[in-house]
């Protein structure tokens, strides 16, 4: 299947990684040849969770052994981010974003930006929000608590 962007960024925290992360980067595997994944660093995480995060080194192991699960060869690349834009503001040849209902605000906040900096606007390409068998929105905090138990 031809891949419909060169390059498709998305960003998160990637705690505790669940079927809507899951979906998330299988939905930019699927569009671009190419797909940067930003992983909030620690700074960033634990100034906007209101929940202990796992450190970085971490949450990195964990999106690489899935992406490696999901895609044959370097066709991604991991980077730290430190603000809701990341590095999709500076980016000039990533042209588009992968994100969910809820994480639209930051999508239209990188392009405003973009816009501004004389790059394109990305593509949006939105997934919904994934729910449990009980109605419930998938979630790391949530699944932090059913694992602590």
């Amino acid at each position: 299947m031809r891949k419909l962007f060169k390059k498709v960024g998305l960003g998160g925290t990637f705690d505790v990684l669940h079927t809507g992360h899951v979906r998330l980067i299988a939905e930019a595997l699927r569009r671009g040849e190419h797909v940067v994944v930003g992983v909030t660093s620690d700074e960033f995480a634990w100034r906007s969770k209101p929940y202990p995060v796992r450190r970085f080194e971490e949450r990195v192991r964990k999106v690489v052994s899935l992406l490696r699960s999901l895609v044959r060869g370097e066709v991604f690349e991991i980077v730290e981010i430190n603000d809701r834009c990341g590095t999709a503001v500076a980016d000039p040849e990533m042209e588009a974003i992968v994100v969910s209902v809820e994480t639209l605000g930051p999508a239209f906040d990188i392009n405003e930006v973009r816009v501004q900096r004389n790059m394109s606007p990305l593509h949006i390409l939105v997934i919904p929000v994934l729910r449990d068998a009980f109605g419930e929105k998938y979630s790391s905090r949530r699944l932090r608590c059913y694992l602590s138990k």
